[in-house]
């Protein structure tokens, strides 16, 4: 088995053997980790609606919105799809007033906006994935959508037909 100088059969050195198994024991793990994927849940990619919500924009903004016009998550230069739906409203915010009350404020040079565009992505129980970022209903962040810059906040997420 084992001659004088640590080898098997003369041939191969208990230390080769082991490190033979250290490393087909790495490659297994590797493989295992990066080549098998849990898909459960996961739908294929798909045309989403995704509602954008903001309640005070400046009018100015809201006025220079345009149909079809390309919406992009300004963090992660993803594109979320063109715009297919304008709505405006009063635009208003929250603030305290001297009793200590929350009150609606509603300015006049401003105006609330939902935003609908189709984008196309992966859509499963967990919101929206699109360019490694998963976007969810709540999710608040800056987008320009056309020439625009608006902080907007995700208000709803719904397959296309």
């Amino acid at each position: 088995m084992i001659d004088k100088n640590g080898k098997i059969g003369g041939k191969v050195s208990i230390i080769d053997l082991l490190i033979l198994i250290i490393l087909i024991a790495a490659i297994a793990f590797v493989g295992y980790r990066f080549l098998t994927k849990d898909r459960s849940g996961v739908v294929s990619t798909q045309d989403v609606y995704v509602s954008f919500t903001g309640t005070e924009a400046p009018k100015y903004v809201v006025d220079a919105l345009e149909l079809g016009a390309r919406v992009i998550d300004d963090t992660e230069n993803n594109v979320l799809g063109y715009v297919t739906d304008i709505q405006t409203g009063t635009g208003y915010h929250y603030d305290v007033d001297r009793e200590g009350k929350t009150v609606a404020i509603f300015p006049e040079d401003t105006a609330s906006v939902t935003v609908t565009s189709l984008a196309h992505g992966t859509y499963d129980g967990n919101g929206l994935l699109i360019g490694g970022t998963r976007y969810g209903i709540g999710h608040t962040f800056v987008v320009y959508v056309g020439k625009c810059k608006l902080y907007l906040r995700i208000s709803a997420l719904e397959p296309a037909a």
